[in-house]
């Protein structure tokens, strides 16, 4: 019988070790000709409720947050699925340095492209990092990663897992120790 809820405990847990991380928080990193982005996206479902990080290249700032809809430049529905398309069309939108920055997606055949805009006006956008052509229509991500953070509770998850099959493991070894005694 004690074995019975030996297999039980560890048929349990090898589910609840595999379950999948509600996670809302998701690390992401993006390169594009002028811009390298890194940074961190909390989401509520699919929801982005906030954004921090690191904008380099043409332009180097810190990731300022979410931006207020409506925009003057952009408009900005601010959904994320880690599925994909990652973002919509209509993009997420947020600060960095003074200008509003859109990530934004275009159905492209059977796949999405990938672009980061800015609201930088009056001059050559792709040499010049205060200045652009009267709305620059965006510079095409070239590659990115994102990745879930998992939660607290996930961890919490995993270390009772790992406790668990070590409790079961020792009692195992001392049994048969005692055996070996005898």
């Amino acid at each position: 019988m004690k074995s019975f809820y030996i297999i039980a405990a560890g048929i349990a847990l090898a589910f609840a070790s595999t379950a999948p991380a509600d996670a809302s928080i998701y690390d992401f990193t993006i390169h594009s000709q002028n811009y390298d982005i890194a940074g961190e996206i909390t989401t509520s479902g699919n929801q982005v409720t906030s954004i921090t990080g690191q904008l380099s290249g043409l332009l180097n700032a810190t990731i300022t947050g979410l931006l207020n809809q409506p925009n003057a430049y952009f408009t900005s529905d601010n959904l994320f699925s880690p599925a994909g398309p990652f973002v919509s069309n209509d993009g997420i939108l947020f600060g960095a340095g003074g200008y509003s920055i859109n990530i934004y997606s275009v159905a492209n055949g059977g796949g999405y492209t990938y672009y980061i805009a800015n609201s930088q006006f009056l001059g050559n956008y792709y040499s010049d990092p205060t200045s652009a052509p009267l709305f620059a229509p965006g510079d095409p991500i070239l590659s990115g990663t994102i990745t879930a953070v998992p939660e607290i509770s996930t961890w919490a998850m995993m270390i009772v897992g790992f406790a668990g099959l070590a409790v079961f493991g020792g009692r195992r070894i001392a049994r048969q120790g005692s055996r070996i005694a005898a």
